[in-house]
């Protein structure tokens, strides 16, 4: 071959290489497993934003779970199937016999209209006028990004003096020191409240939540969940809304941890001595979750 006719073919090459790339053909990766999460919980914030407005509820996302896929039965049939073959494999057995269950699992499948869910445990809240409307969900979308259904598992209302401290229950962010994440100690203090508040309903959940919001709030000012700090500051609380003229410093108070004589139950106790008058000492008890006992 001459050299010209190596310099003409390659110049031809190169054109077609060039031709190529500018007409776009070239490849392009499909989106990541975290866009397609990303994407999917963007699109379910937009539906649940136009759900409740139509409403007149204005809708806040807090959080997430973790995603959980939801496969027809068929589905899981064949990833069993898979799994057999997996470990027959790696023991060194033949797969043989198992090879047309699977293919007739495939053909099983496609035969199948029921759809692959995604499930996303969602964490929300939803402001009408004052009140504030806090919702834990099991959403349930298919690979179209389509909201199929969705399930309450809890949910609960307050007054929009108590939303931020129900934001920070709700994520359960930090509570008594930043440190860029949340400390073991408001963790467990998140964990204890939450047990407890989840098997409540109506009226009584209410109460619960308003008195953990206001220790939740003396935590915060003692950069503390330490039952004593927060058990005084509810007992100095009480006695100013049942004490007229009330004065902190003229009173005495201290803490010990007991067994209550009528519900033979651990509590709190808080006792409040006056310095104007050393025979009245006020006593008042709060349970393991602050909650007063009378």
């Amino acid at each position: 071959m001459s050299g010209k006719n190596f310099l003409n073919r390659f110049a031809f090459f190169l054109m077609v290489v060039v031709s190529m790339t500018s007409c776009g053909l070239k490849y392009v990766p499909g989106p990541s497993l975290d866009d397609l999460a990303k994407t999917r919980k963007e699109i379910l914030e937009q539906q649940l934003t136009r759900d409740f407005a139509a409403v007149n509820k204005n809708y806040k996302s807090l959080t997430y779970g973790e995603t959980v896929v939801v496969k027809p039965l068929s589905y899981q049939r064949l990833d069993s199937l898979f799994e057999v073959k997996y470990r027959m494999s790696k023991n060194g057995f033949s797969t043989k016999e198992i090879d047309p269950m699977i293919e007739n699992q495939k053909m099983v499948l496609l035969s199948d209209t029921t759809e692959v869910l995604y499930m996303e445990t969602h964490w929300f809240e939803l402001v009408q006028d004052t009140t504030c409307e806090f919702i834990i969900a099991q959403c349930f979308l298919n690979n179209k990004n389509v909201l199929r259904k969705m399930e309450f598992l809890d949910e609960f209302k307050t007054g929009i003096s108590n939303q931020i401290w129900a934001e920070k229950y709700m994520k359960e962010e930090w509570l008594t020191r930043d440190i860029g994440y949340t400390p073991n100690d408001d963790l467990n203090f998140y964990s204890l409240m939450k047990n407890k508040e989840f098997n409540l309903t109506g009226e009584e959940k209410e109460r619960f939540l308003a008195n953990v919001f206001l220790v939740m709030r003396f935590a915060s000012e003692n950069k503390s969940t330490a039952a004593q700090g927060i058990a005084l500051k509810l007992a100095a609380r009480q006695l100013k809304n049942e004490i007229p003229n009330f004065k902190i410093s003229e009173y005495e108070f201290s803490f010990r941890k007991d067994i209550d004589p009528v519900s033979k139950e651990s509590v709190y106790v808080v006792e409040a001595a006056p310095s104007f008058d050393k025979n009245v000492v006020i006593i008042r008890k709060y349970d393991l979750y602050f909650m007063p006992v009378n």
